[in-house]
C-alpha cells in the first residue's frame, strides 16, 4: 500500500472533517424542524448549531494554515500526541479502549439518539471519537503512521459497534422482541416436535438450514435467555469464520498487525449486509479445503456445501460452484501465463468450473425436493416468492430503505470494484495474454449475473428494507476482492485504502446499542393471564404469534396448533397463496379457534410512502381482516404487545 504525504493527510483529515460538520449543520436544522422548535431559541439546538459551525471554523482555519509559511507549525500541533510522555503514554490504551466503547454507550441512551439521531451528525460524532482514538493510539504507539492507526480505529470502532448493535438481544424478557423473532424460536422446535410437543408436526418451510442452526438448545430444556445467546453466539461464529478461511488462501504469513485488521474488516463488512448466520458454511469450508489440483477433495466439498446450499435459499442454490468457479479462476491465472490458442484448450481448460457450478446447482434443487417431500407440508407452501410481486420503486431512496437498494449497494461495492480496477488494470500486459482476459470477463459474467439476481430478489415484496439479499453477489465480490488487494503485483493507492475504510465505517455506526428493559412483574402478569386463559378454554387457541412460549414450556397444557404461524401466514399474505389464505379464512370464518394470541391487529391500509407499506397491506387485507370479521378483542396487554381474540357472538362485523 502506499501511503499519503504529512500534507496530504492532514489536509485530507481537516477537509473531511469540516464537510462532516456541514452536513451535521444541515441534519441539525431538520431535527429542530421535525421537532417543531426554533433552532435559534432551543439552547439544545442551538448549542449544537455552535459546536459544529465552530468545527467547520477551525478546521478551515488550521486548512489555511497548512497552506501559508505556517504549515509545518501546524503539522507540529497536530501531531502533539507524538511527544507525550510519561504517565500519559500509559494512559493512552485505557483511553483509546473507552473511545471504542463511547459510541455504542452513548446511543445505547434514547435521550442522546433522539438529540443527535441524523445520520450526518452520528457519522461526525463517530468520526471525531476516531481522531480522538487515533491520537490516543498514537501516544501508546508512536512509530506507527498516522494514516494507518486512524484506519484501525475506523475499524475497530465499527466492529465494536456492530457487536454492541447485537448484545441487547440477550434478555429473559418472555416474549417475542421484534417481528420475527418468535418464529427463530418457534421453527427450530419442529425438528424435535414428538419431544417437545408429544406428536409430529411438519418441518420448517422458510429456511430449513437457519433453523437447523438454532436448534441445539433444543437438546436440553434451555432457557429463552440462552436461546437468544445461542443465536447470536452462532451469528457471531458462523460470519466469523469466512475471515480467518478467506486469509488463510494467502499463505501461512506472520499474523501481524495487516491481518488482524483485514480480519476485522471482513467482519464489519459481512455484518453490514447483513449476512445470514446460515449461509456462511456454504463459503467457509471451500475457501479453507479448496484445492484446484485436488479433484475429489473438491467434489467431496462441492457436494457437501450444495446439500447445506439446497437447505437454505432458492439463490444459493449455485453458490458453492460459482465461489469454486472463482477460486479456479483467480488462482489458476497465477500459475501460468499460457494462452488460449484453440477452441479444444479454451474447453479443456473451462470445463470444470463449468461442471462444478451446473452439478452443484442440481444436487441442491434436488436436496430441496427431497426436503419437500418429506417436510410433511404442501409442495405449493414453498417457493411462494417467486410468484409475489415485485416492487421496483424500492431500487431508489424510499422510506422503507432511505438510501435505495441500487444507490445502497453500488456504495457498499464501489471500493471493492475500485481495488478491482486498479489491480486488474495493473496485471493486463496486452490484448496478446487471453486467459487474463478469459478469467477477467468470467469473474465479470458471474458477479453480474449474481448482482441482477440480488436486485431482483431485494424487489419483491418483503425485500428491499436492507442490502441482504445482495449477500450472494457480495461474497463472491469480497473474494475477488481480496485476491486483488493481497496478490496486487503494485502497491494499492492509499486512496483506495481510505475507500475501504470509511465506507464500511458509514455503515457500521448506523446500528444502535442498547439495553433491554422490561418490568417483570407486569410481563409475568400477562403469562399468568394467557395461561389462565389456556387453562379455562374449552377449545384451541391459535397462537400465531409467541409460539415460543409453548415449545419452551413456559406455558403448558397447550395443544400447538401448528398452521398458521405469523411468519408462515406473511409469507402466503405477499404471496397470494390462494389455497393457504383460503383455508385460514374458512377456518376463521367458522370461528374454529375459541381464542387466538396474536400482536394488535389494526386494518389500517398504507402507501409506498410509508416503510414496508405493501407488506403492511398485504397482511391488513389477507390476515388482519379475516380476523377482525370473525373475531373481536377480548384482553389486551400493550407492554408486551400481546392481544386475546375470542369469537364474535353476533358473527360477521367487518371493519
Amino acid at each position: 500500500m502506499t501511503s499519503p504525504t504529512q500534507t496530504t493527510f492532514w489536509r485530507s483529515i481537516l477537509s473531511f472533517t469540516a464537510l462532516l460538520a456541514v452536513l451535521a449543520i444541515f441534519d441539525t436544522f431538520q431535527l429542530a424542524e421535525k421537532l417543531q422548535v426554533n433552532p435559534f431559541s432551543s439552547k439544545s439546538v442551538l448549542g449544537m448549531l455552535a459546536f459544529f459551525t465552530l468545527t467547520v471554523l477551525l478546521s478551515g482555519a488550521a486548512l489555511a494554515l497548512t497552506l501559508s509559511g505556517y504549515r509545518q507549525k501546524t503539522f507540529s500541533t497536530l501531531e502533539v500526541s507524538t511527544r507525550l510522555a510519561g504517565w500519559l503514554r500509559f494512559a493512552a490504551i485505557p483511553a483509546f479502549l473507552a473511545i471504542l466503547l463511547a459510541f455504542p454507550l452513548l446511543y445505547a441512551l434514547p435521550e442522546f439518539r433522539q438529540l443527535f439521531g441524523g445520520n450526518g451528525i452520528r457519522f461526525f460524532i463517530f468520526w471525531l471519537l476516531a481522531l480522538a482514538g487515533m491520537n490516543s493510539l498514537k501516544t501508546a504507539r508512536p512509530t506507527l503512521d498516522f494514516p494507518a492507526v486512524l484506519a484501525a480505529t475506523l475499524i475497530l470502532q465499527s466492529v465494536v459497534n456492530l457487536a454492541a448493535s447485537y448484545l441487547p438481544a440477550i434478555t429473559d424478557y418472555p416474549f417475542a422482541m421484534g417481528w420475527s423473532e418468535t418464529s427463530r424460536f418457534y421453527f427450530p422446535s419442529l425438528f424435535f416436535s414428538e419431544k417437545i410437543y408429544g406428536q409430529s408436526y411438519p418441518w420448517p418451510i422458510l429456511h430449513p438450514s437457519l433453523h437447523l442452526l438454532l436448534a441445539p438448545p433444543y437438546w436440553f430444556e434451555a432457557p429463552l435467555w440462552f436461546h437468544r445467546a445461542w443465536q447470536v453466539g452462532i451469528r457471531f461464529l458462523m460470519v466469523g469464520l469466512i475471515s480467518p478461511a478467506l486469509l488463510s488462501r494467502f499463505g501461512r504469513t506472520r499474523r501481524g498487525g495487516l491481518y488482524w485488521l483485514a480480519f476485522a474488516w471482513i467482519f464489519v463488512y459481512l455484518f453490514n449486509l447483513p449476512l445470514y448466520l446460515h449461509l456462511p458454511l456454504t463459503v467457509f469450508p471451500l475457501l479453507w479445503l479448496f484445492r484446484a489440483e485436488d479433484d475429489r477433495r473438491t467434489w467431496i466439498l462441492l457436494i457437501l456445501t450444495s446439500i447445506w446450499a439446497g437447505l437454505s435459499r432458492l439463490n444459493w442454490y449455485p453458490m458453492p460452484g460459482l465461489i469454486l468457479a472463482a477460486l479456479y479462476l483467480l488462482e489458476e491465472r497465477r500459475k501460468t501465463k499460457e494462452t488460449i490458442s484453440s477452441l479444444s484448450s479454451f474447453f479443456s481448460y473451462f470445463w470444470k468450473p463449468v461442471a462444478w457450478v451446473f452439478a452443484g446447482t442440481s444436487l441442491a434443487y434436488t436436496v430441496s425436493q427431497v426436503y419437500i417431500s418429506l417436510s410433511g407440508n404442501l409442495p405449493g407452501d414453498f417457493f411462494t416468492s417467486i410468484s409475489s410481486d415485485l416492487l421496483w420503486y424500492r431500487l431508489w431512496p424510499n422510506e422503507t430503505y432511505p438510501l435505495g437498494v441500487l444507490a445502497g449497494i453500488l456504495l457498499f461495492s464501489l471500493p471493492l470494484w475500485i481495488l478491482i480496477a486498479v489491480e486488474r488494470t495493473n496485471i493486463f500486459r496486452g490484448w496478446s495474454e487471453h486467459r487474463e482476459i478469459f478469467h477477467s470477463v468470467a469473474l465479470f459474467a458471474i458477479l453480474l449475473v449474481l448482482f441482477i439476481g440480488g436486485i431482483f430478489v431485494s424487489m419483491k415484496i418483503g425485500g428491499g428494507a436492507d442490502l441482504h439479499n445482495m449477500d450472494a453477489y457480495a461474497v463472491l465480490l469480497l473474494i475477488v476482492a481480496a485476491y486483488s488487494f493481497f496478490r496486487a503485483e503494485k502497491p494499492i493507492p492509499w486512496q483506495v485504502v481510505a475507500l475501504l475504510v470509511l465506507v464500511p465505517a458509514w455503515f457500521a455506526q448506523q446500528p444502535n446499542s442498547g439495553v433491554a428493559r422490561y418490568d417483570k412483574a407486569a410481563s409475568q402478569a400477562t403469562l399468568t393471564a394467557i395461561q389462565q386463559r389456556v387453562d379455562a378454554s374449552e377449545g384451541e387457541i391459535l397462537f400465531i404469534t409467541q409460539r415460543h412460549l409453548i415449545a419452551m414450556k413456559m406455558l403448558t397444557g397447550v395443544t400447538l396448533i401448528p398452521e398458521y404461524e405469523r411468519e408462515d401466514l406473511m409469507e402466503m399474505a405477499m404471496a397470494n397463496n390462494v389455497a393457504y389464505l383460503e383455508r385460514f379464512e374458512q377456518d376463521i370464518a367458522s370461528q374454529r379457534f375459541s381464542a387466538i394470541i396474536v400482536d394488535p391487529l389494526k386494518f389500517n391500509l398504507l402507501g409506498s410512502d410509508y416503510a414496508m407499506g405493501e407488506e403492511n397491506n398485504a397482511w391488513a387485507r389477507r390476515v388482519v381482516k379475516p380476523v377482525l370479521c370473525w373475531y373481536r378483542e377480548d384482553e389486551t396487554f400493550p407492554a408486551d404487545r400481546v392481544v386475546i381474540y375470542v369469537p364474535r357472538e353476533e358473527g360477521r362485523q367487518c371493519p
